[in-house]
């Protein structure tokens, strides 16, 4: 076997698992009004199904007052266990433990301003600025009773076990960590106390549940913050539950409801598992307690790795699990090349958190049935068919309806695949997005898929091909900006963006970004023109920048803009650039001023649609289609999911 430490059992508790993969919580926002839905219950199916080991649910609220959002599943609420006996018989089943992931957000709770939020003590969220009430005795019991209650309802419900949230800066990172108690009775002023809270809900829980019932704790072995969780006194934590003797895993999530947040989800600008190390180092004082490391860990080869080096027993995953359900069949079975990698643009966490169901930019049968079905349906009819662009859109078009038994060509007026996502892939930080090329490409050379690139088509080679299907996938085009006088010299920051990366040399002045797009991929531009250029201003119309951009991710734009001096201007607009001299209008009250020795304007704004060829294909006898950009220009999720979907019902 390729992976023999990662495809080897393990006992967890008195749980034998067959393997060390683990899918870690993750809020779906597939709950509908605290109840687990037929929807949920495939999403854990489809993994269980592709050889995940044991699955750990999203956070469950224990009470009333920890009701984060309207998707979660209340498991403090009797009614749900019928629901809850369908959800575990039906992972079980497959030989997958299913853990209930419990806990209680804290000071935290921020969905419902009507219920109270609570807390160790009440000092403010870090994050929120929310003012917490301060938990009394009678309360905390009460909690507790709540937690434990709660336990023994997933296990009449048939579940595994429980596993404690006590990470992300929720109530029991609250109580745990130095940094938010501050209370001078028995809950703290020492370690002993901090930790007392946790340690009654671990006891109790095991007095009620048995030692059959799995009980694990999520924390973090670094808050991020100065006075909160360090690694020594993780360390110390992790001994303390150690000579508890009850628990049976832990597992370690960074960062805290603060900047340190970005820690939690690390992204695209993080190495590949980032804190290995430091989960290795909570390892040797784990005694024999498993402990789960997690944290950008992408491939088969990097979770080996991390088993052989000692840094962990389980391998804790998430986005790559959300990105293809078969992650562990297939890497088990030396399929590398049919696993739909993650690129960690934490877009799924982004949707979820605007109240959205999750949702993947590479994936896009997540939440579907089709993510429980077998291999793409071969087509009734195999049709000729010609994709138009090779790009995100274009690609995926081209392999699905290639994988299903079309006859497909692809025109690209590049030699390189990709689009513009292509060209993001080279950008600071955004290697990854290249894996998603390589896969889509890699899939449809599998599939038969003849490539003609490096030429722009006519409609008159499209004919020669005699399709029966055209789909469009040509992509948008920068507009001028409507603001700007059109003497001024500008150019569009694709344009700027090649030319930087083909020449690395040092450029004199200042460059003037005019962001009308607010996405991830524009900021990774800035820092190449902020390397590029002596100084770097980034000028928008909104009140900020990065509107488009998921609040975790933001922060590490913001650090990394910060960390260059890159200026932001806000409610401005470019009118006029003279003589390195750029000319704004403030968008608020009409305000005139101006930037000197500026040697770099670009510009990247509304993009319009390339649809010239598709206008004079609008006649023509066979099939079209328009797909990505060139349908509506949006984002490189919009782009994938439109493809598949032609790819699928051609």
């Amino acid at each position: 076997m390729k992976y023999p430490t990662l495809f080897s059992p393990i006992t967890v508790g008195e749980h034998a698992l067959r393997n060390r993969i683990v899918h870690t919580a993750t809020v779906t926002a597939y709950g509908h009004n605290g109840r687990p839905t037929q929807r949920l219950i495939d999403h854990h199916r489809a993994r269980a199904e592709g050889g995940t080991a044991m699955i750990v649910t999203e956070l469950m609220p224990v009470h009333y007052t920890s009701i984060a959002n309207p998707f979660l599943v209340n498991v403090f609420d009797e009614k749900n266990l019928s629901l809850l006996k369908v959800w575990a018989e039906t992972v079980e089943r497959e030989d997958c433990r299913l853990v209930g992931q419990i806990g209680h957000v804290g000071r935290q709770q921020l969905w419902d301003p009507l219920v109270t939020p609570v807390s160790a003590t009440s000092k403010p969220d870090p994050l929120s600025w929310t003012v917490p009430h301060k938990l009394g005795h009678k309360e905390i019991n009460e909690l507790i009773s709540s937690f434990v209650e709660s336990s023994e309802r997933l296990k009449r419900a048939g579940f595994s076990g429980v596993e404690l949230h006590g990470a992300h800066g929720y109530l029991l990172t609250q109580f745990m960590s130095p940094f938010s108690n501050d209370r001078d009775d028995e809950y703290g002023v020492n370690r002993e106390g901090r930790l007392k809270f946790v340690k009654q809900l671990i006891q109790k829980i095991r007095q009620e549940c048995g030692k059959q019932f799995l009980i694990g704790l999520k924390m973090p072995c670094d808050e991020g913050v100065i006075g909160g969780i360090d690694p020594y006194e993780a360390e110390k934590i992790v001994e303390c539950f150690v000579s508890l003797g009850e628990l049976d895993y832990f597992a370690f999530s960074q960062g805290n409801s603060t900047a340190s947040l970005e820690n939690h989800l690390p992204d695209m600008h993080f190495e590949a598992g980032p804190y290995l190390k430091l989960h290795g180092r909570m390892r040797k004082v784990s005694g024999d307690i498993p402990i789960m490391t997690m944290g950008r860990i992408r491939t088969a080869e990097e979770a080996e790795s991390a088993l052989v080096e000692g840094n962990g027993d389980l391998i804790g995953l998430s986005r790559v699990l959300l990105c293809d359900a078969k992650w562990a069949n297939k890497s088990r079975e030396n399929r590398r090349d049919e696993i739909r990698p993650c690129i960690s643009c934490n877009y799924c966490w982004g949707e979820v958190h605007l109240g959205r169901g999750i949702s993947c930019v590479h994936n896009p049968e997540l939440g579907t049935p089709a993510e429980n079905n077998g291999p793409l349906e071969r087509a009734i009819e195999q049709k000729r068919v010609v994709v138009v662009g090779a790009g995100v859109a274009g690609l995926e078009a081209a392999w699905i309806a290639a994988a299903r038994g079309h006859n497909v060509t692809l025109f690209g007026t590049s030699s390189n695949v990709g689009g513009k996502a292509h060209l993001e892939s080279c950008l600071p930080g955004c290697a990854d997005i290249a894996r998603a090329i390589d896969f889509q490409r890699g899939r449809a050379e599998k599939a038969g898929v003849h490539f003609l690139l490096g030429r722009r088509v006519s409609l008159e080679e499209i004919d020669e091909q005699d399709p029966q299907c055209v789909v469009f996938a040509t992509g948008a085009q920068l507009s001028w900006p409507e603001t700007l006088n059109k003497d001024s010299t500008a150019l569009d920051l694709r344009s700027v963006s090649r030319e930087l990366l083909q020449n690395d040399k040092a450029r004199k002045g200042t460059a003037v970004l005019f962001d009308q797009d607010h996405t991830a991929a524009v900021y990774a531009a800035a820092e190449l023109l902020a390397l590029r250029y002596q100084k770097l201003i980034i000028v928008t119309p909104k009140m900020t920048i990065g509107t488009k951009v998921n609040y975790i991710s933001l922060i590490g734009v913001m650090r990394r803009l910060s960390s260059l001096r890159i200026e932001i201007l806000a409610s401005s607009v470019p009118v006029a650039l003279n003589d390195e001299t750029l000319f704004l209008k403030n968008t608020l009250n009409g305000d005139e001023s101006e930037i000197r020795e500026v040697t770099c304007l670009t510009y990247v704004t509304p993009r319009k649609v390339d649809d010239s060829l598709i206008m004079s294909a609008s006649g023509s006898v066979f099939f079209v289609r328009s797909i990505g950009d060139c349908d509506a220009p949006r984002g490189m999720a919009a782009a994938i999911h439109s493809g598949h979907e032609v790819g699928i019902t051609m």
